[in-house]
């Protein structure tokens, strides 16, 4: 079995584990989920060690660094989603006669992806999706070798799964291996097309994500809907300019909840 298939099996059941864990909780958090604020758009910054595999240019020619990123993705029906993604990632030559006659690479990748985000429970989530999109090796040569800079060019497919820990509203921590392959438009004589065509790199991700959360279709808090029910209660006119706000702020937010209720239910 090739190493990057080892690599996505191994995300996969990473993913499956994770799913398989949460069972138990499911039907004990259904309700509690339901009343959950629901996600918007979504923002990740992120640090990423890159480990260049494969029996190619890259796993045999180059040592990985440390990189980083940023994501930002929309939510469509229920939990699938859309995004686009930059990273970067610094790595250095550990084999001249393979890579090539320069001292260190800058990978770029710029591309869009499609996910699934999936809740576990209050604090935890799991997401995988598929990307594609562009990819360039800034090669650089230090001063014995010339000083000279050049570029190699491709196209990226990369698998991203995440393991998240919510530590409070709309701010979260999170754990992401994901794998990429990279076919390059490397001119090179026929007989090296397997070593050069293209590059794998494993990678593993820490960072924050901050999401945009949708409240209108979570029905007020008990306590809320009490202090809703005392304001309204009483004259407007003996109502302070503090309590006059959370009243208007309080009546909007159930007035929506209850119209986006009823276009479900019509």
């Amino acid at each position: 079995m090739r190493f990057h298939t080892r690599i996505i099996l191994g995300m996969l059941f990473f993913m499956v584990a994770g799913i398989s864990l949460a069972q138990e909780e499911v039907l004990e958090t259904t309700a509690l989920h339901s009343e959950s604020p629901k996600r918007l758009f979504l923002t990740d910054l992120y640090v990423q060690r890159g480990i260049p595999s494969g029996d190619n240019f890259a796993g045999n020619g180059l040592d990985g660094g440390i990189g980083f990123g940023m994501r930002m993705q929309f939510y469509l029906l229920k939990n699938f989603y859309i995004g686009g993604a930059l990273s970067q990632d610094f790595m250095s030559v550990k084999n001249t006669s393979i890579a090539g006659e320069y001292s260190r690479a800058t990978k770029f990748n710029a591309y869009l992806f499609v996910g699934y985000d999936y809740l576990l429970n209050d604090d935890w989530n799991v997401t995988a999706d598929l990307g594609y999109g562009y990819s360039q090796n800034k090669n650089r040569q230090n001063s014995s070798q010339g000083g000279g800079k050049f570029r190699d060019t491709g196209n990226v497919l990369r698998f991203t799964t995440s393991l998240e820990y919510t530590f409070s509203s709309g701010v979260s921590f999170f754990f992401s291996p994901s794998y990429e392959v990279v076919n390059y438009n490397i001119d090179a004589a026929a007989a090296l097309n397997n070593t050069f065509n293209n590059g794998n790199y494993f990678n593993l991700a820490l960072g924050v994500r901050l999401s945009v959360l949708d409240y209108n279709n979570v029905p007020l808090k008990k306590s809320d809907n009490q202090d809703l029910q005392e304001l309204q209660s009483r004259n407007r006119d003996d109502l302070s300019i503090k309590e006059k706000r959370r009243l208007y702020f309080l009546k909007k937010r159930e007035i929506r909840r209850l119209r986006k209720e009823r276009r479900r239910n019509n």
